[in-house]
């Protein structure tokens, strides 16, 4: 019979972790798509129920429906963009999946999402240290320790 010991352990937060050069890349990349796409979003929410609010009023429609206009638009451009980014970097000869990939994109962005939302996960580490309980014997043990 044989005991196996698993440790769970809680993500780790997002800036204590190492990143290399290209991983940093990724990670500002991911940010500010997420940060576009979330301001977006609010504008569109806020302009929204002040559209909704003014009662209809001339003077008050206008500036919402443009700000609205242009959180959409904005909101497509970086949609597009990071589908067009790698398009745009294979044209040039320049290897950009590394950093830019939309999955990898979309991939970091939900890891980032998480952590700030303070999602933890638990990972399951296996110790090494296996103890055969039907051939266990004290200096086994002891030198296990």
């Amino acid at each position: 019979m044989i005991i196996e010991t698993t440790y769970a352990v809680a993500s780790s937060p997002f800036f204590w972790e190492t990143l290399d050069f290209w991983d940093f890349i990724l990670t500002v990349i991911s940010i500010f798509v997420l940060a576009s796409g979330v301001l977006s979003i609010l504008f569109i929410l806020y302009w929204g129920l002040l559209l909704i609010l003014s009662w209809w009023k001339e003077d008050k429609i206008k500036p919402a429906i443009n700000t609205i206009r242009y959180a959409i638009l904005w909101l497509v451009i970086t949609v597009l963009a990071i589908f067009l980014f790698p398009i745009l970097g294979n044209l040039l000869w320049i290897d950009v999946e590394k950093y830019a990939k939309p999955s990898k994109i979309l991939e970091k962005i939900e890891s980032i999402w998480d952590r700030v939302f303070w999602k933890w996960t638990t990972t399951s580490y296996n110790n090494s240290n296996y103890w055969d309980i039907d051939n266990l014997d004290e200096n086994s043990f002891i030198n296990d320790l």
